[in-house]
């Protein structure tokens, strides 16, 4: 799905355009048949926005639609998912449309993933995409493989584009964006009817291929030397249909001639099992209502980070290690900020599924004396949430007093959290302090209503 600054590199890279074999008793671990009433919030869930909110306005490719969660672009309609791009004012935008995906809710190492798709009439200026995305690092870093997408630009000028189909990997290549991508030209338009996309991934290759004929190929045993670490790692799933950018070369509203409103619909996704694969399911792994230990050692808990294992510190910016007591045990998040640079930290972990914590609080011990601003933040699959400590204030609990205060903040007060795809549990910045800040900080744990 990404478009931006290209660096080509090859590896051992095969294209074979034959038919792919049957997948022949193959175990079945996660599918989707939309079969209910609405989307099923336990394996998929939203990006919405046009992209500004996470510094990528227009998604990073000059995309022109506002991505919403609402039933006029994504549902469920005669045992199919449908995602529905309309021309129609909204958030800013001239578009709007839906792009769904299972982060948090199912991701995956090495399996046979198939899905049975219609696209719309793309020309001019529809692109829909089904592909993937790894759940480590930051892009190209952690990875893509885009297993469908159509309505490219020189399928428009060549007039395939409703025959025309697409597949691409990208990654980091010490330190630049590695691509390779292919194309393929269907017999038939792909709009009238249903197509199987078949993509069978291992720690040798990942293939994909539509109604048996494989259309893409990449060699991917050769990590060390083709820097390859992003494949063999978990991805989740993702579906969307844009409108315009970069990929379609539309890149303004009137340039867009695709018959309005269309619809990408999808009849099913279903994963098998491969050797090697792992599987992380969100709503097997739901977290017991409780306390639940982000920095803490008390054991009146019901599960815990444990740093080093699952769980990391990461100061970014500013922060000087000063000695403090601890709250409690003997462990404690103690700094010096200078003036003049921002500062903060963030604790990663793996994916949490905390739903069980709606209707909680953040809870944690503050010691400071700083009367400058700073912010608490948890990040999950909607992005960054943030909850505002004015200049002097003492909003939940807070006390500048140089002693220890418990610090209680609900979570309703965050804007956007999904709580089902906890990454970061918690957060602290703030912007360049007039003066030297020393904070502490500990026991750091979510409570269950």
């Amino acid at each position: 799905m990404s478009v931006v600054r290209r660096v080509t590199v090859q590896f051992a890279v095969v294209l074979g355009i034959a038919l792919t074999p049957c997948v022949h008793a193959q175990t079945l671990v996660w599918e989707d048949n939309f079969n209910g009433p609405s989307i099923d919030g336990t394996k998929w869930t939203y990006d919405v926005g046009n992209g500004c909110q996470i510094g990528l306005c227009g998604w990073g490719n000059g995309e022109m639609q506002y991505y919403t969660s609402r039933p006029d672009n994504a549902r469920i309609e005669n045992g199919r998912l449908v995602i529905e791009a309309r021309r129609e004012a909204f958030g800013g935008m001239p578009f709007t449309s839906a792009r769904l995906k299972t982060e948090g809710r199912m991701h995956f190492k090495y399996g046979t993933l198939e899905a049975r798709i219609k696209t719309p009439i793309v020309g001019n200026g529809l692109w829909p995409a089904y592909w993937m995305l790894g759940t480590i690092g930051v892009w190209p870093g952690r990875g893509e493989i885009d297993l469908m997408e159509a309505g490219m630009a020189a399928a428009i000028a060549n007039g395939t584009a409703n025959r025309r189909i697409g597949a691409a990997v990208h990654w980091d290549y010490n330190g630049s964006q590695a691509d390779y991508d292919t194309s393929y030209t269907s017999p038939v338009n792909l709009h009238n009817d249903f197509h199987v996309y078949r993509m069978t991934w291992d720690p040798q290759f990942i293939r994909v291929s539509i109604d048996g004929q494989q259309y893409f190929e990449f060699a991917i045993s050769n990590i060390e030397g083709a820097s390859l670490h992003e494949f063999h790692q978990q991805q989740y799933l993702l579906l969307n249909l844009a409108v315009g950018g970069t990929y379609t070369g539309v890149t303004s509203p009137a340039a867009v001639t695709a018959p309005l409103p269309g619809k990408m619909e999808v009849d099913y996704i279903r994963l098998y099992q491969n050797p090697g694969s792992q599987l992380y399911v969100g709503a097997q792994h739901a977290v017991p209502a409780g306390r639940f230990g982000v920095f803490t050692e008390q054991t009146d808990i019901s599960a815990r980070l444990t740093f080093g294992q699952d769980a990391e510190l990461y100061l970014w910016n500013n922060l000087i290690p000063i000695a403090q007591a601890p709250f409690e045990g003997g462990s404690v998040m103690a700094y010096r900020a200078n003036a003049g640079a921002w500062f903060g930290l963030g604790i990663q972990s793996d994916y949490r599924n905390l739903a069980a914590y709606a209707g909680g609080a953040l809870k944690l011990q503050v010691k400071t004396t700083t009367p400058s601003t700073f912010k608490i933040g948890i990040n999950t699959s909607f992005g960054d949430s943030w909850v505002d400590f004015a200049a002097g204030g003492n909003q939940y609990g807070l006390v500048r007093d140089g002693a220890w205060h418990e610090v209680s903040i609900p979570f309703s007060a965050f804007y956007d959290l999904d709580l089902q795809a906890v990454k970061q549990p918690f957060m602290l910045v703030a912007d360049p302090p007039a003066a030297p800040v020393e904070i502490a900080i500990d026991k750091v744990y979510y409570q269950s209503r």
